[in-house]
């Protein structure tokens, strides 16, 4: 789900590492973006962090937004649609902004928008994503296929790494319970 911009291209949107987390009638994501200052002066707006369709994939339960290794949230705003939220960059700096919200499954299907990425008119540098799961759940299908899979007593793991990415569908999973 990739954050979209507002006012004019003073940053860019250069990275993203995230985990992905399914258990029974839940979907959270947790993770890093990275942001780039563009400009000689510092940079201080209002990103949109769009939501999947609460629908079809079920209530946002929590989010929260704040500086990587800090506790101070950033959240401004919060819709059915997605949350605004503040970014502070140096001039020619960079900062990493954590962003974690969990969802109420309202289906066999979770959905992680990363399409907007188009908007920024960049692809990512970096990219990298894990999705989690029990070994009590099935996959039936994912629109963006894993790298690597590693599976333990209790859990799977899917892998996923990219550079130079310019994603053209989101993230889908859709699954059962067995």
């Amino acid at each position: 789900m990739f954050p979209v911009l507002l006012l004019g291209q003073r940053i860019s949107f250069f990275k993203e590492s995230l985990d992905f987390n399914l258990e029974e009638n839940f979907f959270e994501v947790d993770g890093l973006y990275y942001f780039r200052n563009l400009t000689d002066r510092e940079v201080k707006q209002m990103l949109f962090y769009p939501f999947p369709d609460v629908e079809k994939y079920g209530e946002i339960a929590y989010i929260e937004i704040t500086r990587e290794n800090d506790t101070l949230s950033m959240l401004a705003t919060q819709s059915h649609n997605g949350s605004m939220f503040k970014v502070t960059i140096p001039p020619y700096g960079e900062e990493a902004y954590r962003i974690r919200y969990g969802q109420k499954l309202v289906s066999n299907e979770a959905m992680y928008i990363i399409t907007t990425t188009q908007e920024w008119d960049l692809p990512f540098e970096k990219a990298i994503y894990t999705f989690t799961f029990p070994k009590s759940f099935t996959i039936n299908s994912i629109t963006i296929p894993p790298d690597s899979i590693e599976t333990s007593a209790d859990k799977t793991v899917y892998y996923w790494e990219r550079e130079d990415f310019m994603p053209d569908v989101d993230f889908i999973f859709k699954f059962t319970e067995k």
